[in-house]
C-alpha cells in the first residue's frame, strides 16, 4: 500500500493597488523558473475578490490540489484569506 498523495502544485500571485502588478507577475515567474518540480502558474494575478474567484477557478480547472499564494508585498487581506 502506498500512502503518499500525488500533489499538483499551483502558484497564485497577489498584488495591491500600491504595488505594481507587473512586479508581482515577474516575481511569480521567477519563483516558477527557480522551482525544480512541476508547478502550475496561474495566469490570474489577484488584486481583488473578483480576481480571487477567477484564480481559484483557474487552478481548480488545471487540477491543482495544493497552492502557493505568493504575496507581492504584504498581507494577509481579504482576497488572500478567501483563497485559503
Amino acid at each position: 500500500m502506498q500512502n503518499i498523495p500525488e500533489v499538483k502544485l499551483g502558484i497564485i500571485a497577489v498584488s495591491r493597488d500600491c504595488f505594481p502588478i507587473g512586479l508581482s507577475i515577474a516575481r511569480r515567474e521567477a519563483v516558477k523558473a527557480a522551482y525544480k518540480g512541476e508547478l502550475y502558474e496561474c495566469p490570474v494575478t489577484v488584486e481583488n475578490e473578483n480576481d480571487m474567484l477567477k484564480a481559484v477557478e483557474d487552478v481548480k480547472t488545471a487540477g491543482c490540489n495544493a497552492l502557493v499564494v505568493f504575496l507581492g508585498n504584504f498581507g494577509p487581506e481579504t482576497p488572500e484569506t478567501l483563497i485559503a
